[in-house]
């Protein structure tokens, strides 16, 4: 396990920078308001549950392989499954549809974890999955070079579950794949919230130097482009 998760503060400092979208739907409304309907639905990598704000009125059964993100989505009040997405603990087709946002690229292969989504749904269920695409975020990544940040992430031009080979990977296992675009763009007017973007995406503190060199990198107001986008599919019947 990456120590990215082994605690939720990375996550949590990469989650609050998009509260500076302009789009006036946030994300994880926008996500949200495009899921089918489903009575039992299973979310693959839910991390710190941040696209639940609060319980819905169906089952959400959310997994994670970390345990401290476990951990935070039961104090939620959500029985919750530690695993990786391509090994489910779940029978085959015990679930409606499924929920996989930004976490594909995450899985060893992409392939079998897309492959085990499918197993545990049933005939004619559906997947929801997000990603990014080439360009994504591109400013603070020309940052991170400019002073040198040992980054963890991959660009999303390298990402092995990007948009620009979702539906490609998706279609081996599923019919009707789609895909839509989320028109967004950070506007962030003050640089500390770029810095804690950049420093939660190295594997460990950075030092006083590197912190210095990253604030002086990082000019006052920051624009950052965004690709991110959704795709739905159905198993097939």
């Amino acid at each position: 396990m990456s120590v990215q998760y082994r605690t939720t503060g990375r996550l949590s400092a990469r989650i609050e920078l998009h509260r500076y979208g302009t789009n006036p739907t946030p994300w994880h409304d926008w996500v949200r308001g495009r899921l089918p309907s489903g009575r039992r639905v299973l979310e693959v990598g839910a991390g710190t549950g941040a696209l639940w704000p609060s319980k819905p009125d169906f089952q959400v059964v959310p997994t994670d392989l970390s345990a401290a993100m476990c951990t935070t989505l039961r104090g939620k009040g959500f029985a919750t499954a530690r695993c990786s997405a391509d090994a489910l603990p779940f029978a085959t087709g015990s679930f409606d549809g499924a929920v996989a946002c930004h976490m594909l690229y995450h899985v060893g292969d992409p392939a079998r974890g897309i492959a085990e989504l499918r197993r545990v749904l049933r005939p004619g269920g559906w997947l929801v999955a997000t990603t990014n695409g080439a360009g994504h975020m591109a400013e603070l990544w020309e940052i991170a070079v400019r002073v040198g940040l040992p980054m963890s992430f991959p660009e999303a031009v390298d990402l092995s579950f990007r948009a620009e080979n979702a539906i490609e990977l998706l279609s081996a296992e599923f019919d009707d794949v789609t895909m839509i675009r989320y028109e967004d763009e950070l506007r962030v007017p003050a640089a500390e919230p770029v810095v804690a973007y950049l420093a939660s995406c190295v594997d460990r503190d950075l030092t006083e130097d590197e912190l210095s060199a990253l604030r002086a990198g990082v000019a006052g107001a920051t624009r950052v482009s965004k690709h991110s986008v959704l795709l739905t599919a159905r198993s097939t019947v």
